[in-house]
Formats: structure tokens, sequence, C-alpha cells
């Protein structure tokens, strides 16, 4: 209904408001007349006509504007901005028509000035949600919001008072980015990770802002002026807690990484020390060898031996194979920290550099320990033969004698090489 008394206003070519009374005298013409029927019994909240004459060819009329809830007239828009509490609680009013902008709240369109203060009203009221505590009751023409600083070293805890009175001058201000406030305070983000800590960040930019400018007389415009440096407060904090939170996460890692890999490289030398007490023990079939007058059990003796030196070395193989994995895959893994390198703290630099030097050492040891185990586990085999070709050299000889004459009756050549 409000808007039938803008289109009569407008109508009648915005004539000046007395006393919020608007006249006219003039000719009819088809959109006043339409004007007039549209506010024909409206109720008297809406406003009412003092004087209305309607002649064929003159008209004159006078009409009392609202003032109330139900409709505002306003000369300009410092009048509506100074006259409506309700802004400070980022309430915009309905039913309004500022004249020096020709706008009223029905209107498709919106001046820059009015979005300017919307955006005002909507920051009023994140930071509603934002503050530690909201006073709504003290004052009728805003808020007052409880911001607070931790203690900083020697510096107690702070409380700081935002009163949210809007002033004028807030539009003097670009206000941008309140969608990274919304999307902090907004409930479907809740279980994002880091959102409590990314509103604490934010909460205490904004008492820093208020601690550095306290002493002017109006801290709702300094937040308004200053709000690109709430924002630059609050990237700089969040970038120090990702960093921070990111290097502790791979300070972590690291140290975990060097732990696993440390304790299963440990663990693949633990797993064949029990199997190579074999090797002593064979070692000590070399005396029964020697000792023995069978030629029965010394070949049994020597095939023992060889089956042992045979399965150490089939062990010690297969864990060099599981030692180079476990090196492969730590290197993968660490590959990423290596292209990264550059990017983190000196100290947890210095950490990565000698932890993959100390996986890299223990790496290369146990592989100089499989090859001298290798290297062991060929005396079983090697004592054996060369100790029964010494003992039963004879008969190698009579052996070997006898295979010889054997190929080479066959091959039909005289064997002059037996007489020997």
């Amino acid at each position: 209904m409000f808007s039938n008394v803008v289109a009569l206003y407008r109508a009648i070519g915005a004539p000046t408001i007395e006393d919020g009374v608007i006249r006219y005298e003039g000719m009819p013409t088809p959109d006043i007349i339409g004007a007039l029927r549209m506010c024909d019994g409206l109720p008297a909240a809406y406003g009412k006509f003092e004087h209305c004459s309607e002649e064929a060819d003159s008209l004159d009329i006078e009409f009392r504007l609202p003032s109330n809830e139900s409709g505002r007239f306003y000369a300009n828009l410092g009048e509506f901005v100074a006259r409506n509490g309700s802004l400070g609680k980022g309430q915009f009013p309905s039913n309004v028509y500022i004249v020096e902008l020709c706008w009223a709240d029905s209107d498709d369109i919106e001046p820059p000035t009015i979005k300017a203060l919307r955006r005002v009203c909507r920051l009023i009221e994140l930071l509603a949600l934002l503050a530690i505590g909201v006073d709504k009751d003290s004052s009728q023409d805003g808020f007052n919001l409880f911001f607070a600083l931790p203690p900083d070293g020697a510096k107690p805890p702070r409380t700081f008072l935002l009163p949210t009175q809007v002033d004028i001058k807030v539009l003097d201000y670009e206000l941008n980015h309140l969608s990274l406030l919304e999307e902090i305070l907004n409930r479907k983000n809740e279980n994002k990770a880091h959102l409590s800590e990314r509103k604490l960040m934010i909460r205490m930019a904004v008492a820093s802002v208020i601690e550095k400018f306290e002493s002017e007389p109006n801290l709702f415009l300094v937040i308004v002026r200053e709000w690109r440096e709430v924002l630059a407060t609050y990237r700089a904090n969040l970038q120090t807690y990702v960093y921070s939170f990111s290097f502790e996460r791979a300070r972590r890692e690291v140290a975990q990484a060097e732990i696993d890999y440390g304790t299963k490289l440990s663990g693949v030398l633990g797993d064949i020390a029990g199997k190579m007490l074999a090797l002593p023990i064979s070692l000590a079939g070399l005396v029964v060898l020697e000792k023995t007058t069978s030629k029965f059990e010394g070949f049994i003796l020597v095939l023992g031996l060889a089956v042992v030196s045979v399965v150490l070395l089939a062990i010690l193989h297969n864990q060099m194979l599981q030692t180079e994995r476990l090196l492969h895959s730590f290197n993968v893994i660490f590959d990423d920290f290596k292209d990264k390198i550059k990017t983190y703290p000196p100290k947890l630099q210095g950490l990565l550099r000698i932890t993959i030097d100390q996986v890299d050492k223990q790496g290369r040891t146990l592989t100089r320990t499989f090859r001298l185990l290798k290297g062991l586990s060929l005396l079983p085999i090697v004592g054996a033969l060369l100790l029964a070709a010494i003992k039963y050299w004879d008969d190698f000889l009579w052996l070997l004698k006898a295979i010889l004459a054997m190929v080479f009756s066959v091959l039909n050549v005289a064997p002059n090489i037996l007489s020997l």
C-alpha cells in the first residue's frame, strides 16, 4: 500500500514536502488520476487526503504522508540513517522513500549508496554472530558487541566493547568480501576442518583493530574503515596457522616414517639372526667330516653342508630383496618431502636431511652386512669340499681316472693319459 502513496507522490511531480504534507494544484493527468484512485480508501496509517478537489480541468489536493512503521519519507540519506536506529541492529527498514535519491524500497533498482548501506547492515548481523557476547537491549540504536584478545607475553587478556551505531560516514568506505565472514559463520560449514580456529582468528583480527583505534569515538566506523586491515590480519594469522599446522604435521610424518622404516630395516636383520645360527653349527660338521672313517658318512656330511649353504644364501637373497623394497618405498614417500624441502623452515629441512641420510646409511650398512653373510654362508660348502678333497684325494683321482677312461673308450681314443 505504501507503494501507492509513492506512485501518487511521483505522479504529481515529487513536490516539496511541507510539514509532512504534499500539495498539487494543476491539470489532472491520467497518471495522477490513476494514482488518486489507488489511494482511495487507504488505511489512515498510510496517509490521508486533507483536501481533494477534482474538476474537469483542474485538480487541487493536499495529502498528509505517513510517518510511522507503515511508511516514511526522508529528505536525504543522512536523515534516513540518523532516524533509523534499526540500522544499528542490522535491520534495514521497509516502506521508506528517500527524496534525494528518488528511491523507494519497493523499487527494483537500488542506488549504490543503498547497496552499501545494506552491506553495513549485513556486517552488523555477522559481527553479532561472531562476537563472544551480544548486548541487544541496552540501546535502541544498536548492539553492544564484545570482543577479546588473549594474553600476549606480558600483556594481559583484554575485552573490548563495540557499539554498532551507524553513521552516514560509513558509506565513505568500501565494504568488500563479506562472503568470507558469511562462509565462516554459516552453520552448514560447522563440520569443516579448522572452522573454529578460523572463527577465533577473525574474531581476534576485529579485536586487534579495535585495540589499535580504541581512542576514537565511533568504533563501528573504525571497523568499516579498517575492514581491509581486519581481513589482512585474519589472512596473515590463517597463513601462519596453516603453515605451522602443515609443518607440524610434516614433522610428525617425518618422525613417524623414520621410526617405521628404522624398525622395519632393523627387523630385516633380526629376522635372519636366528637362521644364521645354523652357520657356526654347520662349521662344526667339518670337524665331524674330518674324523669320519666312512666314505658314505663323509658324502652325507658334504651334502648336508652344501644344503646349509644353499638355504642360507637363499634366505639372505630374499632379505636383500625385502630391504630394497623398503628403501624404495621410503624414497617414494620422501620424494614429496624432497621436492618441497625448500618451502619448509630451516629446522624441518635439517630434520628431513638427517632422516634421509640415516635411512640411506642404514640401508647401505644392511647391504654390506648381507654381502658379508653371503660370503660366510659359502664356508660350509667350500670347507666341506676342500676337506673332502684332501682326505679322499686318492679316491678322487681314482674316480676321475675311471670317468675319463669311460669317456675316452666311448670316443675310441687311447687314454694314454691314464698311465700317468
